[in-house]
């Protein structure tokens, strides 16, 4: 509980992840070299069963507990720049599964033991997830960029792990092999599955109008209105919070009823420690707006979705 209080009230503690992961990467490189040169007792009869000592046992006890810190630390942050019903909702239930994983003592030591793979992966998945955080938070980099990168460093980083030991069976390598090329294909052509953190929506109002000059939204419409009440269109002012400097390009698509209507101009903005504001209005050239429920989309370069909100036009 500390640690998603932490995430969700303090940004400035986000760089001890990088802590975490230190100690991480050392004891899953040191249990996987002391299981990995460990003898194996068959099961057989008169086969001997191999004891783990102080010195596994409190290296498994340091790895999951890192792995828990890490996960339930990086959750918050995911969870709000994830919009539900986007593609990006499969990484989060990804890395709140691995969290879980991570509470369940038995089944995670018995896994780390026994499976380089299981090591690897693991490993190499809350690598990415932290450093995809991280980037964007320590260095002014756009989160896509962010994105690439820490997929390459998932995959520097747990070189040593899967080098480490006996040499893996041809399935073994070719596991990892293929952990490694999904790593840089997600960063590379599937974009869209991660969430660009850190950046998430703060708050959406729709309106009648707005003031350009001073973004204030006039007559502020709360859920629904007739179409009649909308003479000009529907304006729609996104508040998007972002900790820290975060260069970014995003762009609002217009949905009625599920059928896309519009997609704007890639706006590029560089997000201060407050965030930025980016409006945008549906005005149907010569008609009255057609009743609907229309739906505006916040998303980056890479079509990466962190924002969205409805609003109901009766006729």
């Amino acid at each position: 509980m500390l640690v998603i209080w932490l995430a969700r009230e303090r940004y400035g503690f986000v760089p001890w992840v990088v802590l975490f992961l230190g100690l991480t990467w050392l004891s899953t490189l040191y249990f996987g070299r002391r299981t990995s040169t460990a003898p194996r007792g068959g099961s057989g009869p008169g086969s001997a069963a191999v004891v783990p000592g102080a010195a596994e046992e409190a290296t498994s006890y340091v790895t999951r507990t890192m792995y828990q810190e890490t996960l339930f630390f990086l959750l918050p942050f995911y969870a709000y720049s994830t919009v539900l019903g986007e593609p990006s909702i499969a990484f989060l239930a990804l890395l709140g599964v691995l969290a879980v994983l991570s509470c369940i003592d038995l089944l995670f030591d018995r896994w780390l033991r026994s499976s380089r793979v299981v090591r690897l992966v693991f490993f190499a998945l809350v690598t990415f997830a932290a450093v995809n955080l991280l980037l964007p938070i320590l260095l002014p980099v756009d989160p896509t960029l962010g994105a690439r990168v820490a997929a390459g460093v998932a995959v520097l980083a747990a070189l040593p792990l899967a080098l480490q030991g006996e040499r893996p069976s041809r399935k073994g390598g070719a596991l990892l092999g293929g952990a490694a090329a999904v790593f840089i294909g997600v960063a590379l052509a599937l974009p869209q599955l991660v969430p660009p953190v850190p950046l998430r929506l703060q708050s959406a109002t729709f309106g009648p109008g707005i003031e350009r000059e001073t973004l204030v939204v006039s007559d502020t419409l709360l859920g629904a209105a007739p179409a009649g009440a909308l003479p000009d269109g529907l304006f729609v002012l996104f508040e998007v919070f972002a900790p820290t400097v975060v260069p970014t390009e995003v762009r609002l698509r217009w949905e009625r009823d599920g059928v896309v209507l519009r997609e704007g101009r890639q706006i590029e903005i560089t997000a201060h420690e407050l965030g930025f504001r980016v409006w945008d209005a549906w005005r149907p050239r010569g008609d009255a707006i057609v009743p609907g429920r229309y739906r505006v989309v916040m998303e980056t370069r890479a079509r990466r979705v962190f924002g969205a909100a409805t609003f109901l036009v009766e006729p």
